[in-house]
């Protein structure tokens, strides 16, 4: 059977093998200057309250900032061998199948850094929380916990069942658009994916506006309930994760489709 119609455990651990002999020193580097900016900015927004007040709240302020926009540039240089034709020629040769490039890239780019970037911070905002209070010990909140902080924030916006699942698909879909650029664009794809993405999002805003003054929506009071006769705001909730995961898995099925036609 051809490589490119099979997966194999015994490929995908291969190429996990080898990414890792060629990344490893650059990932160590870029590991090492993320830890030592979030270290450097924990200190700094501690240091505006005078090394008091700080709550854990601030901390996963800081941790939203740095997961978002790290997800971001992260995703976007998946597929890194497109960037070129040189790479491009020599990756879409390796002797593994499409569905393992495209499951190991996903894993990379998207599952690792959901798993462990809250554990990176987590580590840097205890050390340095600990650092911190050895020198000043007026600051007494400085341990920071996820659990505590995700109870309460969960506790404060009503977060259960279809509304955990919104946010979740709310999350993937920023680091999937940068994805599916990434596997789409060859050259500055995370550029390209926010012009396609901010020229998408004033098209549907100028066609919504049109189609109101063009219908006179106002004067027949139409809504966005009677159009999915939505009821209340659970079932709200639901259509929009119901949709969004709709996007996240259309947006998947172009990277894939990006890939395939690059191997064609």
């Amino acid at each position: 059977m051809e490589p490119n119609n099979t997966f194999s455990l015994q490929r995908f651990k291969l190429l996990f093998k080898q990414s890792y002999r060629i990344n490893k020193k650059s990932a160590g580097i870029s590991l090492a200057a993320i830890s030592g900016t979030m270290f450097i900015l924990l200190i700094l927004s501690q240091s505006a309250s005078h090394f008091r007040n700080w709550n854990q709240s601030e901390g996963l302020a800081i941790f939203k900032v740095f997961f978002f926009l790290l997800g971001i540039i992260y995703t976007s240089f998946a597929f890194p061998a497109f960037r070129s034709k040189e790479k491009t020629m020599a990756y879409l040769m390796l002797p593994v199948s499409a569905y393992e490039k495209f499951i190991f890239e996903i894993m990379m780019r998207i599952v690792a850094f959901v798993l462990f970037m809250p554990i990176i911070f987590w580590i840097i905002a205890n050390l340095e929380g600990i650092l911190v209070h050895y020198f000043v010990p007026d600051l007494i909140n400085y341990k920071f916990s996820f659990s505590n902080t995700f109870t309460k924030f969960a506790q404060n916006n009503s977060l259960k069942g279809w509304s955990v699942f919104a946010y979740i698909q709310t999350v993937l879909f920023v680091f999937i658009t940068a994805f599916t650029g990434a596997s789409h664009f060859s050259k500055l794809p995370l550029m390209k994916t926010l012009f396609v993405f901010s020229m998408i999002q004033v098209g549907f805003v100028l066609f919504a506006y049109l189609l109101s003054k063009g219908l006179n929506l106002k004067e027949v009071n139409f809504s966005v309930e009677r159009l999915f006769f939505i009821k209340n705001e659970a079932q709200g909730i639901i259509v929009y994760s119901i949709s969004a995961l709709i996007i996240n898995m259309s947006l998947l099925t172009i990277s894939w489709f990006s890939l395939k036609e690059k191997e064609a």
